[in-house]
């Protein structure tokens, strides 16, 4: 499962997304939630994260920004709902432009012999805020992100191994 599999039940309000990272749960979980990381893999290629903003505690808030070569800014935003180091992480997860749309994303990174299994599990308040979602290009956006993830996550391991 090298590549990233989506999945999206017909009649829930939910995204369901698992790529493997060839790296430990350790590392993976600090490249979630530590800032150095996020602005190096966060988003797709194109975009530039200029705001990545993080109080890593339950009750604490994200924000991060994007912008685009022409300018245009992209923003979401969240609070912790769990941290469970190095195995599960809970937040809200929220679209600027579309503030009254609030998603509870659950991430959980289980040790395979490959790496990390990264698993989300994003609830949607409706199906169509989850339909809004998957047609704003998330399947690109995501597939990206990961790709940029795993891309990270082996350039750490070369530099720690030396």
């Amino acid at each position: 499962m090298s590549k990233l599999e989506i999945e999206i039940p017909p009649d829930e309000p939910v995204v369901i997304f698992h790529r493997v990272i060839r790296a430990a749960p350790e590392l993976v979980f600090r490249m979630y939630t530590e800032p150095e990381h996020l602005r190096r893999w966060w988003g797709p290629r194109h975009l530039d994260l200029v705001v990545c903003e993080i109080d890593l505690r339950v009750g604490g808030r994200y924000r991060f920004v994007h912008r685009a070569p022409d300018g245009q800014e992209f923003g979401f935003f969240g609070e912790y709902r769990a941290i469970e180091p190095p195995h599960r992480l809970v937040q809200t997860f929220v679209y600027a432009g579309t503030p009254d749309n609030e998603a509870v994303e659950t991430f959980t990174f289980e040790p395979v012999a490959a790496g990390t299994l990264i698993a989300c599990r994003t609830v949607h308040s409706s199906i169509p805020a989850r339909d809004a979602h998957v047609a704003s290009g998330m399947e690109d956006g995501l597939t990206d992100s990961y790709q940029r993830l795993a891309d990270l996550a082996a350039w750490l391991q070369r530099g720690i191994s030396k």
